[in-house]
């Protein structure tokens, strides 16, 4: 009996003290979707005296007081020789602590990202409201601070996380978050890479807008390279990301040049790693089914002969660009993005350990076989292209 009533009282005691302990009114807070950081250099007055270098902060502040219907953000800024002190001193300047639990986007200054990353990782890591899966950037071309002072009329923030979550269909970045940069740095044998960002001109009105292509390649918390957009491409296939990505070619219709645009209806990449002595060789298969979007002449792709050498060429082309990519990255970077080193860890530990400690000079002279199999499973709601009489 006494018993239950301990358990009685004890239920209506949580019931009536619950509730939020750090609990904040809204105006009382600004809430940053996005955040941007450059390096910041302050001359120094003294001829003997070294420039002092500095970070950047810039947020982007959802703006409470929007019309009606119509979101829109503004910026705060500030710099300090921490990433503390600055964010601090935007704090005192503005009289509000700022609110990053719904922080969406973290932007880093290529040249930032060309001296090493793991302050900043370090600090998003340790702060308390800030969430490991806000997705991260390397700018290309431009600073940070740029990227929330374009000419759209949106929040750019919330423009940008749109984009991550189409990424599936575009093919030209792989999304990647704190959490999962982090996660490579720590590991042997896999490599951060991250999309990079840039403002282009705008087709329609001339204004800058942001565009997300092409991947920032790291070695360790340093960035050491670039890969194009058309580069990144054949990366997505190297990681088993590619999910109704396009993929266009140059394809000769009898002796005329022109184009085909396949749609990646589905795909699986597998690699395993195969040890022979003292050469590492990794098997790359790739399953790849397709459909037929465009076509720039006439082609029936009902005729088995005509579909087979489609078929072919598309075969061709992704292990040329799977194999000139690792190329490329072996030669120039040395660095080990596709994380074939991980995965010899997974597959073959006893091996792992015998090369690990050497492995940075051991990925540029792995070499890759490469398979790949392509189906047109498809042709969009025709069968062949537009025949044009010829008089």
């Amino acid at each position: 009996m006494k018993k239950s009533r301990f358990v009685l009282v004890y239920i209506i005691t949580c019931i009536i003290l619950v509730g939020c302990w750090d609990y904040r009114e809204i105006e009382e807070v600004e809430i940053v979707l996005g955040l941007a950081i450059d390096s910041h250099i302050i001359p120094s007055d003294e001829v003997d005296q070294l420039s002092q270098s500095q970070y950047l902060v810039t947020y982007e502040i959802v703006d409470i007081e929007s019309e009606e219907g119509q979101l829109k953000s503004r910026v705060l800024q500030d710099d300090g020789n921490t990433l503390f002190r600055a964010i601090r001193k935007i704090i005192e300047k503005n009289g509000k602590q700022t609110y990053l639990a719904h922080n969406q986007i973290l932007i880093i200054s290529q040249e930032l990202a060309l001296n090493g990353i793991t302050e900043i990782l370090d600090y998003t890591m340790r702060d308390g409201e800030y969430r490991p899966d806000v997705h991260i950037l390397i700018t290309d071309g431009c600073e940070a601070q740029e990227m929330f002072s374009d000419e759209s009329t949106d929040v750019a923030s919330m423009r940008l996380n749109d984009s991550f979550r189409n990424q599936k269909g575009i093919g030209t970045f792989e999304s990647t978050t704190v959490w999962n940069v982090i996660d490579k740095l720590t590991k042997k044998g896999l490599e951060p890479a991250i999309p990079l960002i840039r403002l282009d001109e705008s087709h329609d009105d001339g204004k800058l807008q942001h565009t997300i292509g092409g991947t920032a390649v790291f070695k360790g918390s340093k960035m050491v390279g670039k890969l194009t957009e058309d580069e990144t491409l054949y990366y997505l296939f190297i990681d088993d990301e590619i999910k109704n990505q396009p993929l266009s070619m140059e394809y000769f219709f009898e002796e005329t040049l022109g184009h085909i645009s396949l749609e990646i209806l589905f795909n699986e990449t597998k690699i395993t790693p195969i040890v022979d002595g003292d050469e590492i060789t990794m098997k790359i298969d790739v399953n790849c089914n397709v459909a037929i979007n465009e076509m720039s002449n006439y082609l029936d792709i009902l005729n088995e002969q005509d579909r087979k050498d489609v078929e072919d060429y598309a075969k061709k082309t992704i292990e040329e660009g799977i194999q000139e990519l690792i190329t490329h990255v072996q030669k120039d970077y040395k660095s080990d993005i596709f994380g074939f080193g991980d995965l010899l860890k997974r597959k073959n530990n006893k091996e792992w350990k015998k090369v690990k400690e050497n492995w940075d000079d051991i990925f540029p002279s792995v070499s890759v076989e490469t398979n790949v199999d392509v189906y047109i499973e498809r042709s969009a709601l025709s069968s062949k292209s537009i025949e044009i009489d010829k008089y």
